[in-house]
């Protein structure tokens, strides 16, 4: 009986010995996510799409045409010929080439086509004013002016690829929730 609590004690001194004199090890450094997401915005981006951002069915006349998300609103068939028929042309092909250049100073840009490409892309934020990251850098807020707001939700980024969520007005519609897709150029 001597001998097992002999054994057992200086089994225990022993554990205690590595436990307390074990060394320390360094810690990872902690990533600055919001950071890492904020230079990934700064740069220069070229639109490579806008997509709906939610299923959902127009009414022309007793037929119900169904939208799909994710559908091009310049190249989905459909969606031309409803907005055609609507507005005379697809409004969203003035955006086609648009660029948005957000700085490291905390100034955006919009080069557009015409007064159209801003409108049906981004029509709040206009053509230049300064940007921020905001809630953990999930969302892009843009300010045009000292007293306008237009946040806008990151829904996906790389170090490449941006997806913006925006809302457009259309006429006899309301505001529809749309996807604004770019590419870092």
């Amino acid at each position: 009986m001597k001998r097992k609590f002999q054994k057992s004690l200086l089994a225990l001194l022993s554990v205690s010995i590595f436990l307390f004199s074990a060394c320390k090890k360094d810690e990872a450094p902690k990533e600055d996510y919001a950071a890492i997401k904020k230079g990934w915005v700064t740069g220069t981006w070229k639109q490579k799409d806008i997509t709906l951002g939610v299923s959902t069915s127009v009414k022309v006349g007793s037929t119900k045409i169904p939208l799909n998300a994710g559908s091009s609103m310049l190249d989905d068939p459909t969606i031309n010929y409803l907005l055609e028929q609507m507005a005379g042309a697809n409004p969203f092909g003035f955006t086609r080439n648009n660029v948005y250049t957000f700085a490291a100073d905390g100034t955006y840009a919009v080069e557009g086509a015409n007064d159209y490409s801003i409108a049906f892309s981004l029509p709040v934020a206009g053509k230049s004013g300064k940007w921020d990251t905001e809630v953990y850098s999930s969302v892009l807020a843009l300010f045009p002016s000292t007293d306008t707001r237009d946040p806008h939700w990151i829904n996906n980024i790389t170090a490449t690829t941006l997806n913006l969520a925006i809302s457009i007005n259309l006429p006899g519609l309301g505001d529809v929730p749309m996807n604004l897709l770019l590419e870092k150029q």
